[in-house]
């Protein structure tokens, strides 16, 4: 293929339908289009010189820090790369450009009472007595009890979910894998009530989404988060982490550390849980899930008593 008269925008679709034609979903795809029309705009013909993607990484309001520009130059080295292919003489950015924005940011983990607080308020969103805040009160009740993404959540069908079971299906998810969730008693319980309202509101139709809007069609993303930040508000939670506030995904960190910190309680041996955890997650390898524990007060106080012990243990045998 000649791109000698191409714009780099015509080049970054043909990129994304390739690799649509071959499985992948693209999610960065509305990002490599933005660097596209920056180039364009700039009149840039032939190899994509380091200057210019250095210059895109950090240009605009929105790219406040080196993380930012991190993520930017991490979408777009595999372009890059592709793109090399017409231009040799195209520079693939070093994926360690910005490493020190690459910093993992404390999350929020919730205490119990904040999830309580959330759940409560949630019941109380308008039109009271109808379908919109049952399904948010569920809805985030089913990401702190599952730690679940908001995204596998949200695609969720009716069918997916089997209550007679007690577990739910995550399809086709971040990794392009498929998982079975067991759920708790009592979660089951809350999406079997969530579920009965939520038929007598809207007709069950083949392939409906299990969580519906009040106009009865599936959540999106901008409209949960629209409405997280309603209740937020509304709490007036203080962050705990290094993220300007509490986010929704917290509670996935949360659901982690969590966990392990019961698992600790009860004395349970942490390798094999580790992979449980890991499996439950979704999480490709296992170093994902690390990403997600954080040395809470509780969790920490665990591991120190469990390591006294343990040093205890070993002087008494060397006595």
């Amino acid at each position: 293929m000649s791109i000698d008269n191409t714009t780099i925008l015509a080049t970054v679709q043909r990129y994304l339908d390739e690799r649509r034609g071959l499985g992948f979903k693209m999610r960065c795809g509305s990002e490599l289009l933005r660097f596209a029309r920056y180039a364009d705009a700039r009149g840039h013909r032939g190899p994509l010189t380091l200057d210019l993607q250095l210059d895109w990484a950090q240009d605009g309001v929105l790219a406040c820090g080196p993380a930012t520009w991190h993520r930017r130059l991490k979408v777009l080295r595999p372009f890059s790369k592709y793109y090399r292919q017409f231009e040799p003489e195209s520079v693939v950015p070093d994926a360690f450009t910005f490493e020190r924005g690459h910093q993992r940011l404390a999350p929020h983990i919730y205490f119990e009472y904040e999830i309580g607080a959330l759940l409560q308020a949630a019941g109380q969103l308008t039109p009271i007595g109808s379908l919109r805040p049952v399904t948010y009160q569920t809805l985030f009740g089913l990401l702190a009890s599952t730690g679940m993404r908001v995204s596998e959540a949200r695609n969720l069908q009716a069918d997916d979910v089997d209550l007679r079971n007690g577990w739910l299906v995550i399809r086709q998810t971040k990794y392009r894998k498929s998982r079975r969730l067991p759920l708790h008693a009592s979660v089951v319980q809350a999406l079997r009530e969530y579920e009965i309202i939520r038929d007598c509101t809207v007709p069950r139709t083949a392939g409906m989404a299990f969580f519906l809007s009040q106009a009865g069609t599936p959540l999106t993303q901008s409209i949960v988060n629209h409405t997280f930040g309603l209740l937020r508000r509304k709490l007036a939670w203080v962050p705990r982490g290094g993220h300007p506030m509490p986010r929704i995904h917290d509670m996935r960190h949360t659901f982690a550390v969590r966990r392990m910190q019961r698992w600790h309680e009860d004395g349970t041996t942490m390798d094999q849980c580790l992979f449980w955890l890991c499996t439950y997650l979704g999480h490709a390898k296992i170093s994902d899930t690390y990403w997600y524990l954080t040395g809470t007060p509780q969790l920490m106080e665990q591991v120190g008593i469990k390591f006294e012990r343990f040093a205890l243990g070993k002087e008494a045998n060397h006595a």
